[in-house]
């Protein structure tokens, strides 16, 4: 289904694929990877019909493909309705939200589970000059990420400084206090609470006093959403897919992020959909 609506949207599947797979990916890799980096038992699962999960190539090819496509719709009620531009709009309304609820010029940003990049490099548009680290877990993501990184420096005579770790979000191994934003988009809802509990502990610990923890997810609270949970056979097809999302859909993470002793977080919708969450540290 979600390539056979990538093809529809103008996004045509097989010949793009092919393309990211003449590259020698081996490098990349071998590149970015941190031998020594233990996976936590929940990342080990299957996700998005991938049987290995985010720890696989055909993840990490596809994924910014899959973002268009399952993002086509996100705009319509209905879902009827396919926009190419759906996805490109979500991170844009993302990031106004973030802009008018941000209380600081941000010049070190984190972006936490940055998959390939495309929210990394999103930040550093948005807040150009920056220094922007993309941290996850995945070395096939951050691989991809980096031949992103690459590709981009060589079409532009600026520097850009961002840089991707592989680490997870839980102890990212950075200094403390060492942050303005920490960022996270589209994360938490394939995460189970105890690791976004965790990631809100360790986003306190690197940001700097005032700065800004920016959330951008599905909001278990939106009419649309609560709709598709009480419509057993959709809500079950949805699960199949995202292992955690029932425990996601549960979980009060405005309350978390209080309790960890940021302010109470501020809150915009990005999409019926969607929403961002903005708190500052106190």
């Amino acid at each position: 289904m979600i390539v056979k609506r990538g093809e529809e949207i103008g996004y045509p599947w097989a010949p793009e694929l092919a393309q990211l797979q003449l590259h020698d990916w081996s490098s990349e890799l071998e590149a970015v990877q941190n031998i020594s980096l233990t996976y936590p038992d929940y990342y080990m699962k299957p996700f998005h019909a991938y049987e290995a999960g985010n720890l696989s190539w055909d993840a990490a090819l596809e994924v910014e493909l899959a973002a268009k496509s399952v993002h086509a719709n996100i705009f319509d009620p209905e879902r009827k309705k396919l926009d190419p531009y759906g996805d490109v709009k979500l991170r844009d309304f993302y990031h106004e939200n973030l802009l008018s609820m941000l209380k600081i010029r941000p010049t070190t940003i984190l972006d936490i589970g940055c998959a390939t990049g495309l929210s990394t490099f999103g930040l550093y548009e948005v807040f150009p000059g920056t220094h922007v680290v993309g941290v996850d877990l995945s070395p096939y993501f951050l691989s991809v990420a980096n031949y992103r990184l690459k590709e981009r420096k060589k079409s532009k005579e600026e520097k850009t400084a961002v840089e991707f770790i592989h680490a997870g979000g839980e102890e990212t191994g950075l200094p403390s206090e060492s942050f303005d934003l920490v960022s996270l988009s589209l994360v938490c809802h394939e995460l189970p609470r105890f690791a976004t509990q965790q990631i809100i502990e360790e986003a306190h610990r690197v940001l700097k006093r005032g700065g800004a923890l920016a959330i951008m997810e599905m909001n278990p609270y939106s009419p649309l959403l609560q709709k598709m949970v009480k419509n057993i056979f959709a809500f079950t097809a949805f699960k199949s897919t995202e292992p955690y999302l029932e425990d996601y859909m549960t979980f009060s993470i405005e309350k978390a992020i209080e309790e960890r002793g940021f302010e109470y977080p501020r809150q915009l919708e990005n999409s019926p959909r969607h929403r961002t969450i903005v708190a500052h540290k106190k």
